[in-house]
């Protein structure tokens, strides 16, 4: 059995189907009785609990030999913080999955991740990084780098209520994406053993400026228009936010981090780790989100 943290985020719902279609049995563990109750209703075996509660995580890894977790507390949906989830909920997890008896942790973190990285969700992944390669378990570090459907649901439904795909500055600046379809084979991989204590940076194929993106997406539409803000605008959202908001200070300063660093990545030397693992194009990954479930 294997236990899913985070699987009801957008990269959750993608590993659901994976797993499901991999004929590997899993549980998965979710805060929202709202969500649990529509992961049941589909069938699934689900627990209602936090990973940052001793209790709820026994109950969770009953049964457990392999723990994903895809846990994360940077947006504002998700009422926490990066030190309270990426770090400190995941080594609660960790710990707990090795007082359960658990064989295998695969941990999801983010390309770059480092203890100087500008963002602080990618200095907690880090961190919880570091308990895991030094604890007991067998392990796997998955760091994608952008995940295309994240950012294409955001964009995606501005567009339909109100006609508008928002780039953060100027557009120009490319950015390596990689479907979650990617990073759910790579799951499947690391639980087979193919990534037995190794991380892994995983990006896509195309590095692909935004203004690009967002054409694509309005083609997918139908209708709509590009508006950029541009990145002095955002940096001085992103300082006001983080005062009064600081869920919405974290999205606004990772915007600009995606408008101005660099991130492109050349993903095709270190797929030589990940056999079998689909490379998918973003042009791809959209039809397939095109298609009928």
């Amino acid at each position: 059995m294997i236990l899913l943290a985070g699987g009801t985020g957008t990269l959750g719902g993608v590993l659901v189907h994976t797993l499901r279609d991999a004929n590997m049995p899993f549980r998965v563990l979710t805060r929202s009785s709202h969500r649990a109750a529509s992961l049941k209703v589909a069938g699934l075996d689900v627990v209602i609990g936090d990973a940052a509660n001793p209790a709820d995580l026994t109950r969770a890894l009953s049964g457990c030999t392999a723990v994903v977790s895809a846990i994360s507390g940077f947006g504002p949906q998700s009422g926490s913080t990066p030190p309270a989830v990426d770090r400190d909920a995941n080594i609660n997890l960790m710990e707990s999955a090795e007082r359960a008896g658990v064989r295998q942790f695969i941990h999801f973190s983010m390309h770059g991740a480092s203890p100087s990285h500008p963002l602080e969700v990618a200095r907690m992944k880090y961190a919880a990084e570091q308990r895991l390669m030094a604890g007991r378990l067998d392990w796997a570090v998955i760091r994608p780098t952008t995940i295309l459907e994240t950012y294409t649901a955001i964009m995606g439904d501005s567009l339909r209520k109100s006609g508008v795909a928002v780039v953060f500055g100027h557009g120009d600046n490319p950015v390596n994406f990689v479907s979650a379809l990617d990073l759910a084979g790579a799951v499947v991989l690391a639980l087979r053993g193919g990534l037995g204590n190794q991380a892994v940076d995983v990006g896509g194929p195309d590095n692909m400026p935004l203004n690009e993106l967002a054409a694509l997406l309005i083609e997918r539409n139908g209708r709509g228009r590009a508006v950029h803000i541009p990145l002095p605008l955002l940096r001085a959202a992103a300082e006001g936010a983080r005062l009064v908001a600081p869920s919405w200070g974290r999205v606004l300063g990772g915007a600009v981090h995606l408008g101005a660093a660099d991130m492109t990545f050349d993903a095709a030397p270190e797929r030589i780790r990940l056999p079998g693992v689909p490379f998918t194009p973003v042009r791809e990954a959209l039809a397939v989100a095109d298609r009928p479930a």
